[in-house]
């Protein structure tokens, strides 16, 4: 009897050691592949659509595409982006997910971030992964740069690498993953595109954006503590026959 309920406990402790990682990786971001819109997609967002979760300051030049070849239309006309089926980079693709991804343009009209506000966190840590690319206007010519700074809570603000895009090029998707601690309580999340320079339209591209929690290294410790008891344990009933 002593060693079935010695087994009962080693698969108890292991279920448990398989749920809480799960638990803690639920996602806190809504619509963070951009999918769900207010007016469709191809479009510029807080002009003639939205996204749904998701705010840009009145006069942010920003559009979400629903891939690489898209003409997007907004309240400068119609807009698309080198790729290579208008004589750009051949390199020019979709996120790595596919559909729709964000794009911004960090020199023109009201610059500001894309933000979100993550409702009623537990204190602690939080990873932020997300997929990027660098982009530029279709019809333009010369090298840009481009980058992103993300922001969550009060923690510091944090920012990828600085890409260096040559003239009518594309850099190819990237995947980021950035850690933040905060406090409990809401935090705001946000990705402020960068870049240049003005006149030959740099983009920063976003798809992908996830969120969730760190688990505690207590989470762990507990097991191993827990584990380590029960092969112990049953050690010593095996010695003592």
């Amino acid at each position: 009897m002593f060693i079935k309920n010695l087994f009962s406990a080693t698969g108890l402790l292991l279920s448990l050691a398989c749920a809480a990682p799960q638990a803690q990786a639920l996602e806190l971001v809504t619509n963070g592949s951009f999918s769900s819109t207010t007016n469709g997609t191809n479009k510029q967002v807080g002009y003639n659509t939205n996204l749904t979760g998701w705010s840009v300051p009145s006069g942010n030049y920003s559009f979400v595409f629903s891939d690489i070849s898209a003409t997007v239309s907004g309240n400068s006309g119609p807009l698309s982006l080198w790729n290579g089926s208008n004589g750009g980079s051949a390199l020019a693709s979709n996120s790595p997910t596919g559909g729709n991804f964000f794009a911004a343009d960090p020199v023109w009209g009201t610059q500001g971030p894309l933000t979100q506000t993550l409702t009623n966190l537990a204190a602690g840590t939080y990873q932020v992964s997300f997929d990027w690319a660098a982009a530029q206007q279709y019809g333009y010519t010369g090298d840009t740069w481009e980058s992103w700074t993300v922001k969550l809570g009060s923690a510091a603000s944090q920012s990828t690498v600085t890409f260096n895009n040559p003239s009518h090029g594309f850099t190819g998707w990237k995947h980021e993953t950035m850690t933040f601690t905060v406090g409990a309580g809401n935090a705001v999340l946000s990705f402020l595109a960068g870049g240049g320079p003005n006149g030959v339209p740099p983009f920063a591209l976003l798809d992908s954006v996830s969120v969730t929690a760190v688990p505690e290294p207590s989470t762990f410790a507990l097991f191993a503590l827990g584990l380590g008891a029960v092969v112990a344990a049953r050690r010593k009933t095996r010695s003592a026959k």
